[in-house]
C-alpha cells in the first residue's frame, strides 16, 4: 500500500488585495474546491509547498489537514498560479475528490533517453493524455522509452502505453488507439539551387563572334 502523504494548512480569512501581506511572510493563499458546498479558503507556506508539490505533481493524491479540522481532506493539486516575472508561485487551487468515484485528469507524457540515429527529429504529438480512474489509481505519468524506437517513421501508440488498464481508461475513442503519441521523423536535406546571374546590359551590348559590330548611322548632309 502506497504512504499517505499529508501536508498541514491553515485557515484563512484573508482576501483580495489583502493577500499580499500572506505573501510577504511566505505563505501561499489557497483555495479548497471541488464537491464542496463552499469552497474553503486556506493558506499553505511556501517552501514546504514547494517540496511537496516536487513530489506529487498534478495527479498523485495526497491528504491536507486543515488546522481546526478533525478529518483530513483527500486532494489534488488543480492549479497553481506563478508570477510571471518571478515564477514564485502566487495562488494554489486543490481539488478535493470523493476516494469512491472515478475523476478525469490530465497525465503528462515524459520521454526518457534518446534516439540513437541521424537525420531524424522525435515529434511528441501529445504532452498530457485525459485519462478516467479513481483518484487514487491516476498515473503520476506516462514514461516512454524512445531507445526502443531504432528506425525514421517508427512510432509508440496509445495502445503501447505502459499503465494498468484494470483500473486506468484512456479517454480516447477506440480507433485512436493505434495512434502515435510520439513518432521518429526522418529530416530531408534541403539543396540550394543556385540561379546564374545574367548581365542584360552585357549581352544586348556584345556583338556574336563573326558578326559586324552595328555601325552609327550616316549623317544626313
Amino acid at each position: 500500500m502506497a504512504q499517505k502523504i499529508t501536508f498541514l494548512s491553515q485557515p484563512r480569512t484573508l482576501s483580495g488585495k489583502k493577500v499580499g501581506q500572506l505573501r510577504r511572510v511566505g505563505l501561499i493563499p489557497a483555495n479548497i474546491s471541488g464537491d464542496l458546498e463552499k469552497t474553503v479558503s486556506v493558506t499553505v507556506e511556501a517552501k514546504k509547498f514547494a517540496k511537496i508539490y516536487e513530489k506529487v505533481g498534478d495527479t498523485s493524491l495526497f491528504y491536507l489537514t486543515v488546522e481546526g479540522e478533525t478529518a483530513d481532506r483527500p486532494v489534488l493539486v488543480n492549479e497553481v498560479q506563478l508570477d510571471p516575472v518571478t515564477s514564485k508561485v502566487l495562488h494554489v487551487v486543490f481539488r478535493q475528490v470523493n476516494l469512491t468515484e472515478t475523476i478525469t485528469a490530465e497525465v503528462s507524457v515524459e520521454v526518457i533517453n534518446e534516439v540513437e540515429l541521424k537525420n531524424v527529429i522525435l515529434a511528441t504529438l501529445h504532452n498530457t493524455i485525459e485519462v478516467e480512474a479513481l483518484p487514487q489509481d491516476l498515473p503520476e505519468k506516462f514514461e516512454i522509452d524512445v531507445s526502443t524506437l531504432t528506425a525514421a517513421g517508427q512510432m509508440i501508440t496509445f495502445r503501447q502505453l505502459n499503465y494498468d488498464k484494470s483500473k486506468v481508461k484512456l479517454m480516447i475513442d477506440e480507433a485512436q488507439l493505434d495512434d502515435p503519441v510520439v513518432m521518429i521523423q526522418e529530416v530531408k536535406e534541403e539543396v540550394e539551387v543556385v540561379e546564374p546571374v545574367v548581365n542584360a546590359a552585357a549581352t544586348a551590348e556584345t556583338p556574336v563572334a563573326g558578326t559586324p559590330a552595328a555601325q552609327p548611322p550616316a549623317a544626313v548632309k
